[in-house]
């Protein structure tokens, strides 16, 4: 990939003195929002909203232990994404984890933030060697 592209970065103030990013992504032609998580070793989508929308017989289930901010468990769900777009730039036949991120949903709730549908990780920024530009407010790549 020679294109440099970038996709807006929304900042959010969660208290007085921490914030998250998120960007929105185009999973399968629907508009999410993910949260933009460099400590997270992989993009995942939430288990629920993508049962909803691309189907629950979708879902491969593994038996491989996944732990993640606040939770963990034996099982391992992975779906296939046909096309994940982020600015410009399209990742088709994507294998996304499907993780029940309705914990970190409570949460924003409670803080009185939109719900995400997924993350954004660290296995597309590596590979698309993404940047986050805090003066611009983009992501970069």
């Amino acid at each position: 990939m020679n294109k440099t592209t970038s996709a807006k970065i929304i900042l959010e103030a969660l208290d007085k003195t921490g914030y998250h990013l998120f960007v929105n992504v185009i999973v399968n032609k629907k508009r999410c929002r993910f949260l933009i998580d460099t400590g997270a070793s992989h993009t995942v989508v939430d288990k629920l909203y993508f049962e909803k929308h691309f189907g629950r017989r979708s879902l491969k289930t593994v038996k491989q232990a996944t732990t993640g901010l606040h939770s963990s468990t034996n099982e391992s769900f992975f779906g296939k994404i046909k096309e994940l777009k982020i600015g410009d730039t399209v990742t088709k036949n994507y294998t996304a984890a499907a993780v029940d991120l309705t914990h970190v949903n409570n949460t924003y709730k409670q803080l009185k933030k939109r719900p995400i549908q997924g993350i954004l990780g660290s296995d597309l920024m590596l590979k698309y060697k993404m940047n986050i530009n805090y003066g611009t407010m983009k992501i970069e790549f």
